[in-house]
């Protein structure tokens, strides 16, 4: 692939859509059956975000996508392609096929499913770095939905996990850069790999009569996802050459706000460059990042072109895989 054009792909707008029923985090404490005061006290969590009624991946994902779409001025039929990621979504048809119907896109616009869990952002945005550096499309979707309230239910699973995840989605329109376009992230390399000795620190499975098997280790997960999440920026640093006194905000998936916290203060970080999506969301899981990207682009909106700072991005899944990357602003027009 020519690394040229791979280097000139932008992310033009993105979208969040979380689930509409808030919840304060004392309730699901009681739900959850844990000390009420646990997740505000110990997870920094206040308040969580669910479905209702008639909300699910695709409904979520679809009004993500839709306000993705409305914000770079650019109309569902010319999206090439429409790439989804989700940890929920087990039925068929798969999520980017109901996205692709619900969107009304073109028949000869294609649509994939790629995994990875909580990764399964960084992933899906790869590989469509890749669709447009090839020259296979100009405009792609990438789409993240979750809605963990309706498996991760109190009756299943018990409150150390269930109660940490919410309901969301997000999305961002990539294309290549050129013509009159100005504004947007300029996608810069990914990296990517597996811990392979953490995997049994998390591990979910169905059982008989609609159960779930859950193997949750809290503390090693914490332990491996600080340690992990560190290496990976600090691995983004080296590759990226930016400085992490020069990033304008951290991205990066965010298993509660205490480990944010301390992840900021093992870089020697503020940790006001890190979203805070997770006190007022929970996990969103496949959308934490998603969410936090957003956050920041948004953000960076509001300052002058030339005081926009790059993004670092970072995050986890169950594995243990991990991945890492970097936006820059684009300020002006690119020839492809």
């Amino acid at each position: 692939m020519d690394l040229a054009r791979t280097a000139n792909i932008l992310v033009s707008s993105s979208a969040v859509a979380t689930g509409s029923h808030i919840i304060p985090s004392e309730d699901v404490d009681r739900a959850f059956g844990m000390p009420v005061g646990k997740l505000r006290s110990r997870a920094g969590i206040e308040s969580l975000a669910y479905a209702a009624e008639g909300e699910n991946e695709p409904t979520l994902g679809a009004r993500a996508t839709q306000d993705a779409l409305r914000t770079a001025a650019c109309g569902a039929h010319q999206l090439d392609w429409i790439i989804a990621t989700s940890e929920t979504h087990h039925g068929y048809p798969s999520l980017s096929a109901q996205l692709h119907s619900r969107l009304l896109l073109r028949e000869d616009c294609a649509a994939l499913d790629v995994g990875g869990a909580c990764l399964g952002l960084l992933n899906a945005l790869a590989v469509a770095q890749a669709f447009i550096g090839s020259g296979q499309a100009q405009f792609i979707a990438v789409v993240t939905a979750d809605v963990h309230s309706r498996t991760l239910t109190p009756d299943r699973v018990d409150g150390e996990f269930g109660g940490l995840f919410v309901d969301g989605a997000s999305a961002f329109l990539l294309r290549r850069a050129g013509g009159d376009f100005s504004g947007g992230y300029r996608l810069g390399d990914f990296l990517f790999g597996c811990a392979g000795q953490y995997a049994a620190a998390i591990q979910v499975s169905g059982v008989k009569e609609g159960g779930l098997d859950v193997t949750f280790d809290g503390e090693a997960l914490s332990r491996a996802a600080i340690t992990h999440m560190e290496k990976v920026l600090a691995t983004v640093e080296l590759r990226s050459g930016i400085s992490r006194s020069s990033v304008g905000a951290f991205a990066t998936h965010q298993p509660n706000p205490r480990l944010v916290t301390l992840l900021a203060k093992q870089r020697g970080v503020s940790t006001d460059k890190f979203p805070r999506i997770a006190r007022t969301s929970g996990n969103l899981g496949s959308s934490t990042s998603g969410a936090a990207l957003h956050q920041a682009m948004q953000n960076a909106t509001k300052l002058p072109s030339a005081a926009r700072r790059p993004i670092f991005l970072a995050s986890l899944g169950p594995g243990l895989l991990f991945g890492g990357g970097w936006l820059t602003p684009h300020n002006g027009s690119v020839r492809a």
